[in-house]
């Protein structure tokens, strides 16, 4: 018996309850309940839309995009909330495997027809990588090009400056905040400019300010395309 397994035994990164053995992932309980993106979504982003005959959430409706399209599995209520919150702070980097499979399970045919080349998760300033112990988007990234074999540039945005939480700023103050604050690292720049079409990875989607910061500093390095997939998004409050 694998000894870390024995005392680091698998367990569901929703409940935290301890898997059987020979078993992972997400448990069946938590696997029903939870609230899965359907349609209609927005064609952009992949919002959830409360009209049937509405094409694009009220953010998506009012902005010019450096960002082809996107996705999500969850959307970002009081659960999801939670177990994302324990995956970032908790320590729990291992689970970044189970949310990749999630991804590629319920989104992995929309991002097989994008045919990325490359993957960059959504880079964190050091300062709170060092305080977590590792980029929660990395993870989710890393496992996903291990599974598509794509190759993976996990440094290959950097967090320039610290930026203030953004939570209860709106669009505008969103975008002021994060100005200059992503940038390319020079050390993947003729990597990164030979490539057509990214996936950006991040782990919650509100309002996409920081997808579209790093999707704007991707297109100024030359590559043409720049798609995302998100664990969670919120509704379209429109």
């Amino acid at each position: 018996m694998n000894i870390l397994k024995a005392l680091f035994p698998y367990k569901c990164p929703i409940c935290g309850n301890i898997h059987q053995k020979g078993t992972s992932g997400i448990c069946t309980s938590c696997g029903k309940s939870l609230p899965y993106v359907t349609e209609p979504c927005c064609k952009h982003c992949g919002k959830p839309l409360s009209d049937l005959g509405q094409e694009y959430c009220g953010d998506c409706s009012r902005k010019n995009s450096c960002l082809e399209q996107g996705t999500a599995v969850w959307v970002y209520n009081d659960v999801m909330k939670k177990a994302i919150a324990d995956f970032k702070y908790g320590g729990c980097f291992e689970d970044g495997a189970v949310y990749a499979d999630e991804l590629l399970s319920y989104r992995g045919g929309r991002i097989a027809e994008w045919h990325p080349d490359g993957i960059i998760p959504v880079p964190l300033h050091w300062r709170k990588k060092w305080f977590r112990g590792f980029n929660q988007a990395a993870c989710v990234a890393e496992a996903i090009g291990e599974r598509l074999h794509l190759p993976v540039y996990s440094d290959g945005l950097i967090r320039s400056h610290y930026t203030k939480p953004q939570k209860g700023m709106d669009n505008r103050q969103r975008a002021r905040n994060l100005k200059g604050a992503v940038c390319i690292n020079e050390k993947y720049r003729n990597k990164l400019s030979g490539l057509c079409r990214v996936l950006l990875i991040d782990d919650i989607y509100t309002t996409g300010s920081t997808l579209e910061e790093c999707g704007r500093v991707l297109r100024q390095c030359g590559i043409p395309k720049v798609y995302f997939a998100c664990l969670c998004i919120g509704r379209d409050i429109e």
